[in-house]
């Protein structure tokens, strides 16, 4: 299934896409991770620990002249990656993913998202998802930095 939204096709995650994935991902993680004052946690996609658990995920991407500006993963019933290079942010191409995702995804969905990252928590609002949990934790023995983070369910 395709859908096309001002020129942006979304379409199933080739092995060949993976390069431009990463750098989406790269790019979209420390913009994140920034907003959040973690970024000496940053990890490449490359280099990621969860990299077996990101490739096993169903991924659609959003191409753009034939270049891969967004992506989305999904687990069982979660919403896992949305990421959007950040100067195609706001033009649309987070919704055509969310609305991809969620003709595949069964109810109910659930995602997590950093707590004050309200651009993220407002597209997922958008559609129907609500905050069911906050929880506050360090990020790890190696980087003691303490972080929130919010459950968002879609039932």
């Amino acid at each position: 299934m395709r859908f096309v939204l001002t020129e942006v096709m979304i379409r199933k995650y080739r092995t060949e896409d993976f390069d431009e994935l990463a750098k989406v991902m790269d790019e979209g993680r420390m913009q994140e991770l920034e907003a959040e004052g973690l970024e000496q946690v940053f990890v490449s996609l490359k280099d990621a620990p969860y990299l077996k658990y990101f490739l096993s995920c169903d991924i659609y991407v959003a191409e753009k002249d034939e270049q891969v500006v967004g992506f989305i993963g999904l687990g069982r019933r979660r919403l896992d990656f949305l990421y959007v290079l950040p100067g195609m942010q706001g033009k649309g191409i987070g919704s055509a993913l969310m609305k991809t995702a969620l003709t595949k995804l069964p109810r109910p969905v659930r995602l997590a998202v950093f707590t004050n990252n309200e651009q993220a928590k407002n597209l997922y609002k958008k559609f129907g998802f609500k905050v069911t949990e906050t929880r506050t934790e360090k990020w790890s023995d190696e980087f003691p930095v303490v972080f929130s983070e919010d459950t968002m369910e879609l039932e």
